[in-house]
């Protein structure tokens, strides 16, 4: 993957080039239909999404609870957890994104400090 369309993640943006290059390595871009689901509530963590174009709807007990788009990220807690997903994440139209598999990325987070504490305040935002 090109390490430079990371730095369009804010998760990303503040890594320099030697670890954007470290992320890149272990990253793919993935273009996904509209109506794919990304992340299914209740399945185990296996990998760690942001959305470098498109948009998706968050779905938490039927429910519709926010709306993703390019930038954001989704499976992070259940990805550094080991856990189940706690909503699911449906695209709305096509959409691109960057696919890390959940081992990656717990090894990336603890490599890189910078991604770690990004990652961490992506977290405590949303627990709050």
């Amino acid at each position: 993957m090109n390490a430079a369309l990371l730095k369009s993640i804010p998760v990303f943006a503040e890594l320099d080039k030697h670890e954007l290059r470290r992320v890149a390595d272990c990253a793919d871009e993935i273009d996904v239909p509209a109506g794919a689901e990304l992340l299914q509530e209740g399945r185990y963590a296996f990998e760690f999404f942001a959305l470098r174009k498109g948009a998706a709807d968050v779905v938490r007990d039927g429910a519709h609870v926010a709306e993703l788009g390019p930038g954001d990220v989704m499976g992070e807690l259940g990805a550094l957890s080991h856990g189940q997903r706690n909503a699911s994440v449906v695209t709305k139209v096509p959409t691109s994104v960057i696919f890390i598999r959940a081992q990656d990325f717990r090894h990336l987070a603890e490599e890189l400090p910078a991604l770690g504490e990004q990652i961490r305040a992506v977290v405590k935002q949303r627990s709050c």
